[in-house]
């Protein structure tokens, strides 16, 4: 009986090599692997901390050069992941106005590879701009604009909460704790969406898909922003998926009407009076372009407004500003004159040809 069962077990090895053998090396995918960022998007709230020379980071925010620093993740179930990192201020506006400037951190490839994560190294981290609690509300509520905008499409910048730690390595500064959140890099989002390395960061809309773009402009206008310029990349930036289509990417939104930070300005070359007006940064849309964009926003419109309830290290009357904020967007929509009036009007040649 024993020998029978061995000789089975030989013939179904065999059977598996023979199989195996036929097949092209070119189909037997190998499963991806993840980054650092995938594993830390499945935490409710990791910790984190970093230690390094604060007053040399913070004295060089004009240079920005990268500092040694130490990182050291907390997850969920108490593990701890400590690396020697590199890290530097970033951002033309918050690092000179900020007494905090947000940081742009850089792992070393090997030691990803040593935790068998792939090479995807780099993050943006945006967390208060100054001590007080309103700074930090406008943080959590930067965060959540980035969720909506993976709520409608994933070709957007994922993004992950987190508790922050920054420690003064000489103790010579009082450490920071607070909570920030960190961003996918760009080069993340393009092997992540199927798009293709290359150097186009900046150019005109024409040269876009036509619905990416629309969408992008109507989510813009849904948070009320128009801190943004496509051809100059001004928080904004373009990439090309394998099909060479090529798509608009949205980022910072602390001057949007639905963070409405107390430093954010209204745009002075156009007609509104407070960072809360909504105004379309569009050239005359047709009806046919606007409705497919439209009929996304209608469909997620639970999903979005969810989101932001669902949220609770956001106080409660703050997330009631913000979903009454998305209910007036969609009570324009819902009704046709003001659609008309908000999305076809007619914008000055110059920005037919800027935006």
């Amino acid at each position: 009986m024993k020998f029978l069962q061995l000789s089975l077990l030989c013939c179904l090895l065999l059977t598996t090599s023979s199989l195996l053998a036929q097949v092209p090396k070119d189909t037997l995918v190998k499963p991806k692997k993840q980054s650092l960022l995938d594993v830390l998007l499945t935490q409710e709230l990791p910790k984190v901390s970093l230690e390094m020379d604060l007053k040399m980071l913070f004295d060089d925010r004009r240079m920005m050069n990268y500092q040694k620093a130490v990182a050291s993740i907390t997850f969920d179930d108490g593990e701890v992941w400590t690396d020697n990192i590199q890290l530097k201020t970033r951002g033309k506006f918050r690092s000179q106005k900020c007494d905090n400037p947000p940081l742009k951190l850089k792992y070393s490839k090997k030691s990803l590879k040593k935790r068998k994560l792939n090479k995807n190294n780099e993050f943006k981290l945006v967390y208060p701009c100054k001590s007080g609690k309103d700074y930090q509300k406008y943080v959590l509520k930067e965060y959540l604009v980035y969720k909506l905008n993976n709520v409608l499409t994933d070709q957007s910048l994922r993004v992950q909460l987190i508790d922050l730690e920054i420690k003064d390595s000489l103790d010579n500064l009082d450490p920071i704790f607070v909570k920030g959140f960190l961003i996918e890099h760009r080069e993340e989002l393009i092997h992540r969406v199927g798009a293709v390395m290359s150097d186009v960061k900046c150019m005109k809309p024409v040269h876009l898909s036509q619905y990416d773009y629309t969408l992008f402009q109507v989510f813009q206008f849904f948070i009320g922003n128009t801190d943004w310029l496509l051809p100059t990349c001004k928080n904004s930036e373009i990439i090309s998926l394998e099909s060479g289509i090529m798509i608009p990417i949205a980022y910072d939104f602390d001057f949007s009407g639905m963070v409405s930070t107390e430093y954010a300005i209204p745009n002075s070359s156009l007609p509104v009076e407070t960072i809360t007006d909504r105004y379309f940064l569009g050239h005359q849309k047709t009806m046919e372009e606007l409705a497919p964009v439209f009929a996304v926003f209608q469909e997620k419109k639970g999903e979005l407004i969810q989101t932001v309830q669902d949220f609770e290290y956001l106080p409660a009357k703050d997330r009631k500003r913000m979903v009454k904020y998305i209910e007036s967007f969609y009570k324009i929509l819902d009704k046709p004159k003001l659609t008309k009036y908000h999305f076809m009007h007619p914008m000055a040649e110059k920005m037919k040809h800027d935006y």
